[in-house]
């Protein structure tokens, strides 16, 4: 079984962003979203307005705005890195995070898989928390990188 990363975040986190799990490209990396044509970071570097050079860049990027990032997969099994491609999955305890973390007010899912799988697994959804489906930022899926933007900026209220 292949695990996922610890999350991002701090006490002070509003938002929390899910996504599936690691891909091969970004375990490789030891890096959440590491594949080099996804758009997560850049997307968020343009909404934010911060440097993403580095990976301590990119994880400073969303603490200076409260934002937490996980995935919902704890641990999984998949050839590849497709999110078509999940075999076993264990999901991370997000009622436990969502509980320690009681100002968090949004839930933004990185793509329709993650919705799926924390709908599944977890179905956990307290009443003072927006939960939004955005999409993903994988280059797999073809949106273009202008429409993913504008509607992560709508998301993240910015």
């Amino acid at each position: 079984m292949l695990t996922g990363f610890p999350p991002i975040e701090s006490e002070r986190s509003h938002t929390l962003i899910l996504g599936t799990g690691p891909s091969v490209r970004s375990k490789l990396k030891q890096q959440y979203y590491g594949h080099e044509r996804n758009a997560f970071w850049p997307i968020l570097s343009s909404l934010l307005g911060g440097a993403i050079e580095t990976y301590e860049q990119k994880w400073l990027l969303l603490l200076d705005h409260d934002i937490a990032l996980w995935d919902v997969l704890a641990s999984f099994e998949r050839k590849g890195s497709l999110d078509s491609s999940y075999t076993t999955v264990v999901a991370n305890d997000l009622k436990l995070f969502l509980a320690s973390h009681p100002i968090i007010r949004k839930v933004l899912f990185n793509g329709k898989k993650a919705e799926a799988l924390y709908k599944k697994l977890v179905g956990f959804y307290p009443e003072n928390i927006a939960f939004v489906t955005l999409p993903s930022t994988s280059a797999a899926y073809t949106l273009s990188f202008e429409e993913k933007r504008e509607r992560w900026g709508k998301a993240l209220e910015l």
